[in-house]
C-alpha cells in the first residue's frame, strides 16, 4: 500500500527538547506545550512566569504577588502542597536543573524578560528526570540572532510603586553566539508590608568550536536585599481591609534576603549524523536569610552549594529495519545547606538555637527508548533508578546530637505510544510513573519536637494513566484534549501548627483530570485561544490524627479552570491582547470546611511598535484586573488561627516603552 506522506519514515527535526529526545510535538505521547517568545513579552507585566503560563491547561498558579513565598506552580496537582517555592515540579533552564536533588525549586533568579521559549510536559516524567518530575517546566533563554546585533533598553511604571528597567545586547560575533541581560526591579507592593526589589544579570555565550560541536557558557547574580511577606489573614480580615498585612507578620519584620550565583558549561558534539553527546556542568551558590512571624528559631539564615553533571547520548538507529532512538544518560547532583536558625526577637536575630549541615546526594541513570513500529505509530518506553541520600551532621549540641540520616530509592518508568490517523490528527496512551521525596526543609520539621529528621516522612508515589489527542491542521483550530487518572500513596499534605508549616503523608489519593486547550488563527495577525481543566482530586484513604477525611477534595485545587485570551499582532505595528481566566472555589483544609471563594479576572493591553531606519521603539499600556474583581492571589493550606487568604491587587495600570537599535552584520 502507498504510504501516507504525513508519516515521516525518518527521525523527527528539532521542535521540543523537554522530552530529552529533541523531537516534534506532535510525535511526543503525552500533552505538551509551548510557549513562544511574543506570547511571553508583548503586553505583559514581566514579573512572574504565571503571566505566560497561565493559559495552559493543567497548570494553575497561586502566590503571583509576594515574593517572600515565590510563585507556587501546579500541574494536575503536583506542587499544590507547596507552603513556598516550587514543589513536585522539574525546572529546567537551558537543560540545567533548577530544581534541587531535594525537588525544591525557587524561582526568585528567573526573569521573564529574559526568556525566548517555555515547554510545559504536563505527564509525569521521573522516568526522565527522577525526583520531583510530577511535570517539567522547560525554559530556554535568549540568544544572539545571526541576523542582527541588537542593544535594546526597555522601562516599566506602574501602580503601587511598581519600576522595571531591562538592558538586553546580543549578536554573533564570528564563531560566538552572545546574549547579555541584567533587569532591577522595585515594587512597593499593594498590601502593607509587601514590597520587594531585585537585580538580575545574566550571561549566555555560546561557542562553536567546530563543525559538529558547540560550547555553551552560562553565567548569572542575581539578588534581593528585600522581599517582605504580608501574611495571610482570615475571610473576615480579607474581606474588610484586604491591604492590611498580618499584624504578626509585621511585628516580626516577616521577609527574606537573597543573593544567588550561578555558573553552567554545556558541551554538545555529534560524534556522527546518528550520535549526538551532551555534558553539562553545573553550580549554584546561595545566601538566605529569613524572618518568620514567630519567636523561637524564627531567624534563617543558610549557605548553600549545589553542584551537578548530566550527561546523555542519543543514537538513532534500525531496529527491524525501523527508525528507532535510544537516548541514555546520568544525572549527578548535590546539596550542602549549612543552616543555622536564632530566635526572632521582633525581627531582630536573637540566641542561636540550630546550627547544622544538611547534605543531599543524588544520582539517577536512565534509558528511554522511541521506535517507529508502523509509518502510523511510534512507541516509548523508558526506565530510571534514583538514589536520593539525605545527612544531618548536627553542630548545636546544647538540646544532643541530632545528627541523622535517610536514604530513598525508586524504580520509575513510563510507556507509551503515538497514532498518526492522518497528517492533522494523532492520538496517544501512555502509563508513567512519578515519585517526590520530602525536601530538606520538610524532613527536617518534627512536628514532635525533635530536632533530626521526622522519621515518620516516606516518599509520595504516583501512578498516571493518561490518552489524548491532538490536532495540528495547516489552517484551522488546533485541539488538544487529554485525560488521565493518577493514582498516590503516602501523598504529602502540609498543616501549620502556630506559624510554623510540617508535613505528614496521607493514606492514598485519586485525581481525575479531563484538559482541554484550542487555539485559531481566524486571520494572520490574530490569534485566539481556550483553555479548560477539569479536576476531581480525592483522598481515597486519609487518617488524619484520628479523623477520617477519606472522600474530601485535596485542598488547593479548582475542580474547574477556564482561560480565554486573544492576541493581535498588525503588519503595521499595533499589538493587543485581552485575557479572561475564571477559577471555580476551591477547599483550602483537608477538613473540606473552609473554601476559597470563586474568581474571575481579566487583562488587557495594547501598543505599538515601530521601525525608523535600525531603531526599533515600542510603547504599550496594560490595565490588569480590569473589572476590579475582590479575590486572593494565594491561599495558605491548612493554616493556623484560619489565616488562609491573601488578596489580590485590585483594578490597576502598568505600561512601558522599549528602544532597541539593529546592526546587520
Amino acid at each position: 500500500p502507498k504510504k501516507e506522506s504525513h508519516v515521516s519514515e525518518t527521525l523527527p527535526v528539532l521542535e521540543v527538547s523537554s522530552t530529552r529526545s529533541n523531537k516534534r510535538a506532535v510525535n511526543v505521547p503525552a500533552p505538551l506545550s509551548k510557549i513562544s517568545q511574543r506570547e511571553i513579552l508583548f503586553g505583559l507585566p514581566q514579573l512572574s512566569l504565571d503571566e505566560a503560563l497561565t493559559h495552559t491547561p493543567g497548570v494553575f498558579f497561586q502566590n503571583q504577588f509576594n515574593a517572600a513565598q515565590d510563585l507556587r506552580i501546579s500541574i494536575r496537582g503536583f506542587g499544590a502542597r507547596s507552603a513556598f517555592g516550587v514543589r513536585g515540579i522539574k525546572v529546567l533552564v537551558d537543560g540545567i536543573p533548577y530544581t534541587l536533588p531535594d525537588g525544591q525549586t525557587q524561582l526568585d533568579s528567573i526573569d521573564p524578560g529574559l526568556i525566548d521559549s517555555i515547554e510545559i510536559l504536563r505527564s509525569p516524567s521521573s522516568s526522565l528526570y527522577g525526583n520531583s518530575s510530577g511535570g517539567i517546566i522547560s525554559i530556554k533563554t535568549k540568544e544572539g540572532h545571526s541576523s542582527k546585533n541588537e542593544s535594546k533598553v526597555q522601562l516599566e511604571l506602574g501602580q503601587f510603586g511598581l519600576k522595571k528597567n531591562w538592558l538586553n545586547l546580543s549578536g554573533v560575533s564570528g564563531n560566538l553566539n552572545y546574549h547579555f541581560y541584567t533587569s532591577h526591579l522595585q515594587w512597593d507592593g499593594y498590601r502593607n508590608h509587601s514590597s520587594t526589589e531585585s537585580t538580575l544579570i545574566h550571561g549566555k555565550f555560546r561557542l562553536q568550536t567546530g563543525a559538529d560541536s558547540d560550547l555553551t557558557f552560562i553565567l548569572s547574580h542575581s539578588h534581593s536585599p528585600k522581599a517582605e511577606d504580608p501574611g495571610a489573614l482570615t475571610k473576615l480580615q480579607a474581606e474588610s481591609n484586604p491591604q492590611q498585612a498580618n499584624s504578626t507578620n509585621t511585628s516580626y519584620d516577616a521577609g527574606e534576603e537573597v543573593k544567588e550565583d550561578r555558573i553552567a558549561l554545556i558541551y554538545n558534539k555529534f560524534f556522527s549524523p546518528s550520535h549526538n553527546f551532551s555534558l553539562t556542568t553545573h553550580l549554584n551558590h546561595r545566601l538566605f536569610q529569613n524572618k518568620l512571624p514567630y519567636t523561637s528559631g524564627g531567624s534563617i539564615e543558610f549557605e548553600r552549594w549545589a553542584p551537578g553533571i548530566q550527561v546523555r547520548s542519543i543514537f538513532d538507529l534500525k531496529f527491524f529495519d525501523r527508525p528507532s532512538r535510544l537516548i541514555a544518560g546520568a544525572d549527578l547532583s548535590f546539596q550542602n545547606d549549612d543552616r543555622k536558625r536564632f530566635d526572632n526577637n521582633d525581627g531582630t536575630p536573637g540566641d542561636k538555637t540550630l546550627d547544622r549541615l544538611e547534605t543531599v546526594h543524588s544520582i539517577g541513570p536512565y534509558l528511554r527508548a522511541e521506535w517507529h513500529w508502523t509509518p502510523r505509530l511510534e512507541v516509548v518506553g523508558g526506565i530510571r533508578y534514583d538514589r536520593v541520600r539525605f545527612e544531618l551532621d548536627d553542630a548545636f549540641l546544647d538540646n544532643g546530637d541530632q545528627s541523622d540520616d535517610q536514604t530513598f530509592s525508586e524504580f520509575s518508568g513510563t510507556v507509551g505510544s503515538i497514532f498518526h490517523l492522518k497528517e492533522s490528527l494523532h492520538i496517544y496512551a501512555n502509563v508513567a510513573s512519578a515519585f517526590e521525596t520530602p525536601t530538606t526543609t520538610e524532613l527536617a520539621k518534627d512536628p514532635n519536637g525533635g530536632s533530626g529528621f521526622n522519621s515518620d516522612l516516606k516518599p509520595q508515589y504516583s501512578v498516571s494513566y493518561e490518552v489524548g489527542f491532538k490536532r495540528r491542521p495547516l489552517e484551522g483550530p488546533e485541539l488538544d484534549l487529554a485525560f488521565f487518572i493518577i493514582h498516590s500513596h503516602d501523598e504529602l499534605i502540609s498543616y501549620e501548627v502556630s506559624g510554623s508549616t510540617f508535613y505528614k503523608n496521607t493514606g492514598q489519593s485519586r485525581r481525575v483530570g479531563l484538559e482541554v486547550g484550542m487555539s485559531h488563527h481566524p486571520m494572520k495577525w490574530i490569534k485566539t485561544s481556550l483553555s479548560y481543566t477539569f479536576s476531581n482530586f480525592k483522598f481515597i484513604e486519609f487518617d488524619d490524627s484520628g479523623v477520617d477525611q477519606s472522600g474530601h477534595s485535596i485542598p488547593g485545587i479548582p475542580e474547574h479552570h477556564i482561560s480565554l485570551n486573544l492576541n493581535a499582532f498588525s503588519e503595521s505595528g499595533w499589538f493587543a491582547r485581552s485575557e479572561l481566566k475564571h477559577v471555580s472555589a476551591f477547599f483550602v483544609n483537608n477538613g473540606n470546611t473552609v473554601k476559597n471563594s470563586d474568581y474571575t479576572t481579566s487583562r488587557i493591553s495594547f501598543g505599538h511598535k515601530k521601525k525608523v531606519g535600525g531603531f526599533v521603539g515600542s510603547l504599550y499600556l496594560g490595565l490588569n484586573n480590569l473589572f476590579d474583581e475582590k479575590y486572593n492571589a494565594n491561599t495558605r493550606i491548612n493554616a493556623s488561627g484560619n489565616r488562609y487568604f491573601e488578596p489580590a491587587p485590585p483594578f490597576n495600570v502598568f505600561g512601558g516603552f522599549s528602544l532597541a537599535y539593529h546592526i546587520i552584520p
